[in-house]
């Protein structure tokens, strides 16, 4: 897998490492936003593309909304309600149930970038799975990429997300290809659709602190004491900070 991830390079046309505000896939980074300052961390946010299946949830769905709004207006806004307003109510409210069933995981917005893969699930934070914790990346049934670490599980669905998929990828090859689980040969199509439409987002910086050294596993107590990977994000005590990170092997910074 490693000539794998050099190929990769040369395909992703990237650095050999990713620096901690750019993104490692090689392709020309998305242009910033203004409120985005310089040498922060930052990641690309996909929105689901369209499909069948979300055409039929938004018809359903606004038909719902529609009938729901009828009959509001013949219950209380007309002169006299109007016998079938029941029936409206009845209609919109089934009709946005169908639409809240029909909705699904695969189309929720993903994240990819310098702190690792996330999805949007809702919350006040998108759930994330940094890249030292990724324990495997690949293709799994031919449509989707699935990445799991952590004891979690986030899955890219080609259907809906063929950039944030290819992404997923592309960085992964470059940060920790050892992780890759899909030969690179079934993978060069899937990468040609990592195109630099995402918005560019800001990352929250990462808290040290607390954290374990990799090396000595050593509760890390002060941020001053801590030494990050640029290209995984993993963590290390100043005092036993190797030469080579010990997840994707990449050069440590002298202390």
């Amino acid at each position: 897998m490693a000539d794998d991830a050099h190929a990769a390079r040369a395909t992703a046309g990237g650095p050999k490492g990713a620096p901690s505000n750019t993104s490692a896939g090689g392709a020309k980074a998305a242009p910033s936003h203004s409120n985005i300052a310089s040498g922060s961390l930052t990641e690309r946010r996909f929105l689901a593309e369209g499909s069948e299946r979300s055409n039929v949830q938004a018809l359903i769905g606004g038909v719902g909304a529609a009938a729901l709004g009828a009959g509001t207006y013949a219950t209380w806004v007309h002169d006299t309600p109007m016998s079938f307003a029941p029936y409206l109510f009845g209609v919109g409210t089934l009709a946005v149930i169908i639409a809240a069933v029909m909705s699904s995981s695969d189309t929720m917005p993903l994240r990819v970038g310098a702190a690792g893969v996330a999805i949007e699930r809702g919350g006040a934070q998108p759930e994330r799975i940094a890249w030292y914790e990724i324990e495997k990346v690949g293709v799994e049934a031919n449509d989707r990429v699935v990445v799991e670490g952590a004891k979690k599980r986030i899955v890219a669905p080609i259907s809906h997300h063929a950039a944030a998929a290819a992404w997923i990828l592309k960085e992964a090859l470059e940060r920790i290809p050892k992780r890759v689980t899909t030969p690179l040969d079934q993978l060069t199509p899937l990468l040609r659709a990592a195109d630099d439409h995402a918005e560019v987002v800001p990352v929250e910086p990462m808290q040290l602190a607390g954290r374990r050294c990799k090396a000595s596993d050593v509760i890390i107590s002060f941020e001053r004491d801590a030494r990050a990977c640029t290209r995984c994000g993993e963590v290390y005590d100043k005092k036993h900070t190797p030469e080579k990170c010990l997840t994707c092997e990449a050069p440590m910074a002298s202390t």
